[in-house]
């Protein structure tokens, strides 16, 4: 049995610009099938040490300003990236470090509110592949299978309101790709105002496609895949 070998990573004390690399700056394996097995990412059996609050800081920063990306790293890399950060990545993944409370919840807060500026800085210009699209199924999927209920309270209410008044806000912008991953958002999301802000998106957006109508009556009905 041949196994793979483990890599070690500690960012603990990074700069916002190593930061930065640590998620971008790697090769991009070839896209390939071996028994319905896809090649793996560099970061597959990496171990990595860090500092929680420090890593959503560095992920705020990086959403609210995220421009800089599209000059510095090819679409590859990018697409690569963003998945780690969605949530491949257990240790510093972003859908790990906004739950955890050892860090601020206002702190944590923000970084899913920068997360408007992602979409409205970057993704509205590049979509990429697959990430802009899957962004939110990772993040709000958990309300989606009933791991968190609002009906809990606390946090699965707290950061779910946090979530919903993000989506709103990219559903907000121009660009159709944003729309429609906003409203696969709130498909997942499942927050009690979801209908009334979807109609009220189609009422105000008569001239989009059919599909994507179609799409924001299923997001309401909590019945997006």
């Amino acid at each position: 049995m041949v196994f793979e070998v483990s890599k070690e990573f500690d960012i603990r004390a990074v700069s916002f610009e190593e930061f930065v690399d640590f998620l971008f700056h790697h090769e991009v394996p070839p896209e390939f099938t071996r028994n319905g097995k896809r090649s793996k990412a560099w970061y597959h059996n990496a171990e990595v040490e860090c500092i929680p609050e420090d890593v959503v800081s560095h992920y705020t920063n990086l959403f609210s300003d995220p421009a800089f990306l599209l000059d510095r790293f090819s679409r590859h890399q990018l697409e690569q990236g963003f998945w780690m950060i969605m949530g491949q990545f257990p240790q510093h993944a972003v859908g790990e470090v906004i739950w955890d409370e050892n860090v601020k919840f206002v702190d944590r807060a923000n970084c899913v509110r920068a997360m408007f500026h992602l979409y409205e800085k970057f993704f509205a210009i590049d979509f990429l592949v697959t990430s802009g699209e899957m962004w939110w199924d990772a993040l709000a999927y958990d309300w989606h299978c009933d791991n968190r209920n609002r009906a809990s309270g606390g946090e699965d209410l707290l950061m779910q309101d946090v979530m919903f008044e993000t989506l709103e806000r990219i559903l907000g912008l121009t660009s159709e790709n944003c729309q429609a991953a906003a409203l696969h958002g709130l498909g997942h999301l499942h927050h009690p105002s979801t209908t009334t802000l979807v109609h009220g998106y189609l009422a105000r957006n008569k001239s989009i496609p059919d599909e994507l109508k179609d799409y924001a009556l299923a997001a309401a009905r909590f019945e997006v895949l």
